[in-house]
Formats: C-alpha cells, sequence, structure tokens
C-alpha cells in the first residue's frame, strides 16, 4: 500500500518518515470519513533504513508498506462473523427446531464471532508493518 509522507527526521542509519492520513492527503471525496467527525485525522509516524544518502528532511516521497497482513486481516474481521452467523442458526436450528429461536442463535453467534475476530486480528498487527520509500512526491 503507498501512502505519502514527510521525512521529518535523518539520521546515519534511518529516516523518520511521517505519513500522512489519506483523509487528509485526498479530502474531497469523504470515502475515508471517520465515525466520530470531531476527532482530527492522525498521521503515523514510521522509522526506516537509511539506504545512501538521498532523501533529506523535508522532503515529500512515496512510501510503500506490506499489503498481506492487512488483507489477512480484513479477511478474518469479515469472514469470522459470517461464518459463524450461519453456524450459531445451524446449530440452534438442529437442536430447537425453531426459527425464531434458530434467528437469535444466528444474532449469539455472530457476536462471538466477531469477538473472537477482534482476537485474531489483532494478532496479525502484533508488529508495525515493513515500510521503504520507492520515490519523490511529486507537488
Amino acid at each position: 500500500m503507498r501512502r505519502r509522507g514527510i521525512i521529518i527526521e535523518k539520521t546515519a542509519g534511518e529516516l523518520v518518515v511521517r505519513i500522512q492520513d489519506p483523509a487528509r492527503t485526498c479530502g474531497s471525496c469523504k470515502g475515508c470519513m471517520r465515525l466520530t467527525p470531531e476527532r482530527p485525522p492522525e498521521d503515523y509516524i514510521v522509522r526506516m533504513r537509511n539506504k545512501g544518502d538521498q532523501y533529506d528532511v523535508g522532503e515529500e516521497v512515496i512510501v510503500d508498506g506490506e499489503i498481506g497482513p492487512m488483507i489477512k486481516a480484513v479477511t478474518v474481521l469479515y469472514g469470522v462473523p459470517f461464518v459463524s452467523l450461519f453456524a450459531g442458526y445451524v446449530i440452534t436450528r438442529l437442536f430447537t427446531g425453531h426459527d425464531s429461536m434458530a434467528g437469535l442463535g444466528a444474532i449469539a453467534g455472530l457476536l462471538l464471532g466477531a469477538f473472537a475476530a477482534r482476537i485474531i486480528t489483532r494478532r496479525f498487527f502484533d508488529r508495525e508493518p515493513n515500510y521503504q520509500i520507492v520515490a519523490r512526491a511529486c507537488s
């Protein structure tokens, strides 16, 4: 996943880059609108190795990060509750024989699946993704 960032600190071995929040970068489409509008956009601060002496403090750069863990997390966040919804329905329907009770079982399965998905997803994001600079940003 590519994002725009600004180099805010430079040492001999590493660069510190502030990656802009996507909602601030594009701003006009409102696709990244937050659920709580009073909360200000957040920037991410990441450290990466300084390969050579190509970049200076204040330069805008394009950074690329791993997308694999995010795809896994999204799959788990949506997949586990979806499967548990139907599992809760089927299991409750088999034991009770009533559709109304099976509906309650489906809701319980959905809630349990959402709770389990949150725990599993946090394990995918136990470390910061690896970022690397791929280009200078054009203004």
